[in-house]
């Protein structure tokens, strides 16, 4: 996700009262979450990272949020994480006009067992579903269709012949790059196999099967 840049008007200005110009003001940060939706989050550019993370989870109503982070592009266009600790304004440009960020699953847990809440294994799916879309899960074809199949289990249900004749159900949805007519007929077949279970249980299979993919949850950024 890119990051919108404008020079400054003030370059005449010192150094130092430009510095304390942008420290004092408010910054507002545009938030991708997991659905896709959008959100504007207003905080002081110079207030650590940890007050617009709180602020995200308030809005979520996030209770297990130690698994989550906000990741932003930099200037050089490499993604990193938002520190926590870390004034904002120290992290990101300070030409920046509008601050997109990503929220996602920082850490990724190797037992999905261990997710107490039924709204963070959600996210964590979504995020799942996200990676498998930008081609950020790596795994076999196969595998990405009874992932996929899971996912469709969780959001539309059972698999009911009368209202899913064909595999054309599934063309609205973008499982992976450049997905194919017969990568879409093996997901229904899958989804065929999953009657029965409930959208917990297909979401708990979600992270499952995702948890055994090579590289599954390792993020090549600071």
């Amino acid at each position: 996700m890119g990051v919108e840049y404008r020079k400054s008007t003030h370059s005449n200005q010192s150094v130092e009262k430009c510095n304390s110009a942008t420290s004092s003001k408010m910054l507002t940060v545009q938030v991708l979450m997991l659905d896709d939706s959008v959100v504007d989050f207003q905080v002081q550019s110079k207030a650590i990272g940890r007050v617009l993370f709180d602020e995200v989870c308030k809005q979520l109503n996030l209770l297990e949020a130690d698994y989550f982070g906000l990741e932003y592009q930099g200037s050089d266009n490499i993604l990193y994480w938002l520190d926590l600790e870390k004034a904002i304004n120290r992290q990101i440009a300070l030409v920046l006009v509008d601050v997109k960020m990503k929220f996602c699953v920082k850490f990724y847990t190797p037992d999905p067992a261990q997710l107490e809440e039924e709204f963070t294994r959600c996210l964590f799916c979504l995020n799942i579903k996200r990676d498998l879309s930008q081609d950020l899960l790596h795994c076999n074809e196969n595998t990405a269709a009874l992932i996929s199949s899971y996912i469709v289990q969780a959001e539309c249900g059972d698999f009911v012949p009368t209202d899913y004749p064909n595999h054309t159900y599934l063309s609205t949805y973008k499982f992976i790059p450049n997905q194919t007519e017969t990568f879409l007929k093996k997901i229904m077949e899958n989804h065929k196999k999953h009657i029965g279970q409930s959208p917990a249980e297909a979401d708990l299979n979600v992270l499952e099967t995702a948890r055994r993919c090579e590289m599954y949850g390792i993020k090549m950024h600071p």
